[in-house]
């Protein structure tokens, strides 16, 4: 589940009770502390404490997750996109919540939440709110669009060129990470030039697939090749960007 940390000796909290349990289950330090160490897991990069009536999950610096005596709890990355936030946050969440993907995503249940900021508040119900929810971004490539730009610029007359002279050469090119690098922002002037063909196709760019792509990156909004659909929430986010909510 993370790399560096392994939460294993560390019990299981999933509710204010459980986490008042385990704070009065805590050894204090001998020689003092804000809060006190993990039963299981006795050191200083992580503790616990009382604020007030809330119980405070800390992780280095961070105070990661807060529970409250309504049930509710809150999570704090502190801004951390890391496997070991997510495995520690999760040992300290209430069954069937997990937080994944380097913190980009909080899963309730069936129900993954983007997190695209440091703090998220969960209700005892389950409701998530916070100035670091998210949403999820879907990018499809509108295919009229896309066949309007690769025309103008060129592209598909060179694909039937590569089709015709790329067997040619094939067995002479080595790796595509050993060949001549191409910036993208050049690729365009050398689709202009058909002098220029056998130097893009023999370069790091000149894989059609690859070609296309770096076409899409420098020239894609402008002639509406992304179409981009947003979503709350998402049962199987695969291939979504998280982006802040009024992106």
């Amino acid at each position: 589940m993370s790399f560096g940390l392994s939460m294993n000796a560390v019990a299981w909290v999933r509710s204010y009770a459980e986490a008042v349990a385990m704070f009065e289950k805590a050894v204090p330090w001998r020689n003092g502390g804000e809060d006190r160490p993990l039963p299981g897991k006795r050191s200083r990069y992580y503790g616990v404490r009382m604020d007030g009536d809330n119980v405070v999950f800390r992780y280095h610096h961070t105070d990661v997750i807060r529970w409250k005596p309504d049930g509710s709890y809150a999570i704090d990355t502190g801004g951390h996109s890391s496997r070991s936030t997510c495995a520690f946050a999760s040992n300290f969440m209430p069954w069937h919540h997990w937080l994944m993907r380097e913190t980009a995503h909080l899963r309730i249940n069936d129900t993954v939440y983007a997190v695209a900021g440091a703090r998220i508040n969960v209700s005892k119900t389950g409701v998530v709110s916070g100035s670091g929810l998210g949403r999820f971004q879907k990018t499809t490539i509108n295919r009229k669009n896309a066949k309007v730009l690769l025309a103008e610029i060129g592209y598909y007359k060179y694909v039937a060129w590569h089709k015709l002279m790329h067997p040619m050469v094939q067995g002479t090119m080595p790796d595509r990470w050993r060949r001549p690098w191409v910036s993208e922002y050049d690729v365009v002037p050398m689709l202009h030039n058909e002098e220029t063909w056998h130097t893009l196709m023999v370069s790091s760019a000149g894989e059609p697939p690859i070609l296309r792509e770096m076409l899409y990156r420098q020239h894609g909004e402008a002639y509406g090749v992304f179409d981009r659909t947003y979503y709350d929430s998402m049962e199987n986010p695969n291939g979504c960007a998280v982006v802040m909510r009024g992106a």
